[in-house]
């Protein structure tokens, strides 16, 4: 008689949380584990994401990368770049700021904050998931009963 899975046992909605869980952990696990698996687990960071970054970082003597320049050099469209960028200003990674024309008219250009700032970002959002992690941990058994109660009370009506 062999080992019981317990992942046999989830319903879908359980089974693609617990995918999503292990799929995102899995490669921090690894002895080779890189900064760009650090990123992709923490913020959900595309390789796209991660290329414009590297560019910008590696550009930071310059005043500022268009969205057609870095469309360019990391050769996605437009709208790829566009929201890769949105992504790196939200989470605090890059800056936009606008440029004037001198025949009127504006454009934006984008640039990387400093790497200190990224690795404070990154350190507080390890920190929240390890608070997270420690409070599932502490109702873990409580939270146990409950799915296997809720599976004995679905699997009883059913075969009422």
């Amino acid at each position: 008689m062999g080992v019981a899975n317990p992942v046999q046992n989830l319903n879908y909605l359980e089974l693609f949380f617990y995918n999503v869980i292990v799929s995102s952990l899995t490669p921090l696990t690894r002895i080779n584990c890189s900064c760009e698996d650090l990123l992709t687990c923490l913020y959900n960071l595309s390789s796209s994401d991660i290329q414009v970054l590297a560019i910008l970082l590696r550009a930071k003597d310059q005043e500022g990368l268009t969205l057609e320049f870095l469309r360019k050099h990391v050769n996605r469209d437009k709208g790829t770049v566009f929201r890769s960028l949105q992504k790196l200003v939200g989470l605090g990674f890059s800056t936009k700021h606008t440029r004037t024309l001198t025949q009127g008219g504006y454009y934006h250009v984008y640039a990387a904050t400093d790497v200190n700032t990224i690795e404070k970002n990154v350190n507080q959002r390890i920190m929240e998931i390890e608070s997270s992690l420690n409070r599932i941990k502490r109702k873990f058994r409580a939270d146990i009963k409950k799915i296997v109660s809720a599976k004995l009370v679905l699997q009883t009506s059913v075969t009422d």
